[in-house]
């Protein structure tokens, strides 16, 4: 009986990580970081379509790779959402980093994307600016826009 008990734990193991593997790849295990963890207070995405509110700021990568931009919502305590976007044909390795003006915390959508990375949102953002960066990797070089503060003019 006690083998049986053993066999019988065993088998409902094997089952529940193969169940796992199972949603993971029906559902996808995400490719960008964002994705993977849970976002930290403040802090939401990465979310497909378009971000919320009014369009603030553009800022293009080096050489002409692709561009940040950057949103903002008024609604509630105010909300900026960023993307980086590639534009090459495609899929390229990207990333967009957001953080509020008044907190160490940084969030992060990275992966290997055919248009965007992102959108990430930072909430409470009303009164107060945000720093936002990104990349694109083109051929092997990486072209980086570094910690840029963005305020709603």
């Amino acid at each position: 009986m006690h083998n049986f008990d053993g066999m019988k734990r065993r088998a409902l193991t094997a089952a529940a990580v193969c169940g796992i593997v199972a949603s993971a790849t029906l559902f996808g295990a995400g490719t960008g970081s964002a994705a993977a963890n849970a976002a930290p207070p403040g802090y939401s995405g990465p979310f497909l379509g378009d971000c919320k509110g009014h369009w603030v700021k553009t800022i293009p990568l080096p050489d002409g790779y692709g561009e940040i931009k950057v949103w903002k919502d008024p609604a509630g305590s105010g909300t900026y959402c960023a993307k980086t976007y590639d534009n090459r044909e495609g899929d390229h390795n990207m990333e967009v980093r957001l953080r509020h003006y008044g907190w160490a915390t940084w969030w992060n959508d990275t992966g290997v994307y055919s248009t965007y990375a992102g959108g990430i949102y930072v909430s409470q953002a009303n009164s107060w600016c945000t720093f936002v960066d990104g990349w694109v990797v083109v051929s092997g070089t990486k072209h980086w826009v570094p910690e840029t503060l963005v305020c709603e003019d």
